[in-house]
């Protein structure tokens, strides 16, 4: 008498030397588990990619949201709490409008010592992010003091440019 295949188990003892059991292929509900599995898997793997990385939108958004929230409020810049890079890169992250988790935002002061023609009343920081090929110009005014052990509190005007600089 052959066995049919509604005789097999949905599980099976491993064959790779372990008494783990596993889903077994020939059982109609055994090789849905497994397809299951597998699909469960790749979209968990996608959401957890899509989480975890920045969207042209977001990070337009986010930029946007922390111009505002900088120029709301006077900032105390010090030695101690860091430059003006590290203060709108803060600000991009705490927007809100990014990714759940991981997904670096760089800023990078774009103004060359040297450029003669650069405007000396403002700095200017470029913006962008891992997995985004967009870029932000942030031209910060006033620009950013020397460093001092004294705080200084500065009211910042900041115009933003899609692009890079």
């Amino acid at each position: 008498m052959s066995k049919g295949q509604d005789d097999e188990p949905i599980f099976v003892r491993s064959n790779w030397g372990t008494s783990r059991y596993v889903y077994n292929p020939r059982n109609p509900v055994g090789m849905g588990l497994i397809i299951g599995s597998l699909l469960f898997a790749a979209v968990a793997m996608y959401s957890l990619r899509a989480s975890s990385s920045w969207s042209e939108d977001e990070l337009r958004d986010a930029v946007h949201v922390a111009v505002r929230d900088l120029e709301a409020t006077p900032r105390t810049v010090s030695s101690w709490t860091g430059s003006y890079d590290s203060m709108i890169r803060d600000a991009v992250e705490e927007s809100g409008e990014g990714p759940t988790s991981g997904g670096a935002v760089y800023v990078d002061e774009a103004d060359d010592p040297y450029d003669e023609e650069a405007d000396p009343s403002v700095d200017r920081f470029q913006v962008t992010a891992e997995d985004v090929d967009t870029a932000f110009c942030l031209s910060v005014s006033p620009p950013e003091p020397e460093p001092a052990l004294a705080d200084i509190e500065v009211s910042l005007a900041i115009t933003v440019v899609e692009g890079r600089c």
